[in-house]
């Protein structure tokens, strides 16, 4: 796999719970987003076995003008704090898929905050989003993380398996990060399990993340779904996630995050 230059800038300091924003920094996002100001990267996901190019993960960053670029966790949170997270994700949504459109193959992926699952604006969203720009729906995988689905909403169940009616994968993001439980891979239909950085991270010293890695493999293949490793940065942690049955892997072993008009990395 190829090496990787330094990730992305991490954000501000957070808060306890949501960050609490300066009304300068608000009207700051309002016209960010009413302009169009925020920028998508692609994150390259391969094969653990063999480092073969699978697709992108599509990452929604702010560079900033002062401050430098704000990170895709700290720029969501504000987002849905200042009320603007859905309008913007999906613009992120069009624009990810018209770019992945142009790809001569590979799977797009793109986190969705887990508001557009509650309010029921998800199926459109995603709905409009192929239809403009004619990606392939098995070639679209919507992420969501584990405190969207931990409800365990009868809503929220129906709009997934209509995204799956339609032929687009569906994601446990950051599993791990959270109390996340095995048993939501059951409850809802999934297609891919996303291991947390903070999981991977200290393979292959940490014998109880390496537990956990293989039980949530083992667990996941018997439901025929692909397990994605996320903060994959050497290749002992590759060899070792190899081993024990992960598929996938996103982070610096893999390519750094590109812009769409550097496609495929």
């Amino acid at each position: 796999m190829p090496a990787s230059a330094p990730a992305l800038a991490a954000g501000p300091v957070r808060h306890i719970g949501r960050p609490v924003e300066s009304r300068p920094l608000r009207q700051e996002l309002r016209h960010a987003a009413a302009a169009g100001h925020f920028a998508l990267l692609f994150q390259p996901r391969r094969a653990l076995a063999d480092g073969a190019l699978l697709g992108g993960e599509a990452t929604l960053c702010w560079p900033r003008r002062r401050g430098g670029s704000t990170s895709a966790g700290a720029l969501m949170e504000r987002l849905e704090a200042s009320g603007l997270v859905g309008p913007v994700v999906a613009r992120a949504l069009r624009d990810a898929c018209a770019a992945a459109a142009l790809w001569p193959e590979g799977l797009l992926s793109i986190a969705v905050a887990g508001a557009s699952l509650e309010d029921g604006t998800l199926l459109g969203d995603v709905g409009a989003a192929l239809a403009e720009s004619g990606l392939s729906p098995e070639r679209l995988e919507i992420a969501l993380g584990e405190p969207a689905l931990a409800a365990d909403s009868t809503d929220a169940l129906l709009t997934l398996a209509a995204l799956r009616d339609l032929g687009v994968g569906v994601a446990l993001d950051g599993f791990g990060a959270e109390s996340a439980s095995l048993l939501t891979l059951k409850r809802f239909p999934l297609t891919a399990l996303k291991l947390d950085r903070s999981l991977v991270r200290d393979l292959p010293g940490d014998r109880e993340a390496a537990a956990v890695v293989a039980a949530a493999s083992f667990f996941a293949r018997a439901l025929e779904v692909s397990v994605v490793a996320c903060g994959v940065e050497t290749e002992a942690q590759r060899a070792l996630l190899c081993r024990i049955g992960c598929d996938a892997a996103q982070g610096s072993l893999c390519g750094r995050p590109v812009a769409a008009v550097s496609w495929p990395p």
